[in-house]
């Protein structure tokens, strides 16, 4: 037996999806610089060395004496001779005034008046130690300033250039759904 019956054919819908990616462009301008470094102050402050040499007790005793103080020695000295002269011109007045007493007193004067005995030398050294001369030194003194300057940095910082192009989806229908009906087999008088 032939029974009709119906036979379909389906066809399911599809889509389609066109995709443009985002693009970013990016640019970065490199930032402006400036440095400036003012010079330090520096101020140098000396005070010079000092050195004091004192010879003077070396020089007495070689004989070289200051000028001031030879003065005075030679007019003690002269004072000192003048009252000695004096006293001996005195003491021979005397001894001339009393020649009765005593006799011979010419021949006395005479022989006290011979020559001096001759100095007796010796040899040593000049002078005679070291601390005879007499050494101060005072060292220099440096005094150092500086006084330092901060450097004077400016920076100008640039944004960033950013082009972005948003992408984009498209979504479409690529094929139509579909059901296709027919009847198969049997008598089909198409009413019905």
């Amino acid at each position: 037996m032939n029974l009709p019956h119906l036979e379909m054919r389906q066809t399911s819908a599809k889509i389609g999806i066109n995709t443009t990616r985002a693009t970013l462009e990016q640019h970065q301008q490199q930032a402006s610089l400036s440095i400036e470094q003012p010079k330090g102050e520096l101020s140098l402050e000396t005070v010079a060395a000092r050195l004091e040499i004192d010879s003077s007790q070396a020089w007495i005793e070689i004989g070289r004496i200051p000028a001031f103080e030879s003065v005075q020695r030679y007019a003690d000295y002269g004072r000192q001779m003048g009252q000695q002269a004096v006293g001996r011109a005195a003491a021979e007045g005397d001894q001339l005034m009393r020649i009765e007493q005593r006799g011979n007193a010419v021949a006395r004067i005479a022989t006290s008046r011979q020559a001096p005995p001759a100095e007796v030398t010796t040899l040593g050294f000049t002078p005679r130690s070291l601390d005879r001369v007499k050494i101060n030194y005072t060292p220099a003194e440096v005094r150092v300033n500086y006084t330092a300057q901060k450097p004077q940095i400016d920076v100008e910082i640039h944004r960033p250039e950013l082009n972005v192009t948003p992408g984009t989806t498209e979504i479409y229908l690529r094929e139509q759904n579909q059901l296709d009906m027919w009847p198969v087999g049997g008598i089909f008088d198409g009413e019905g």
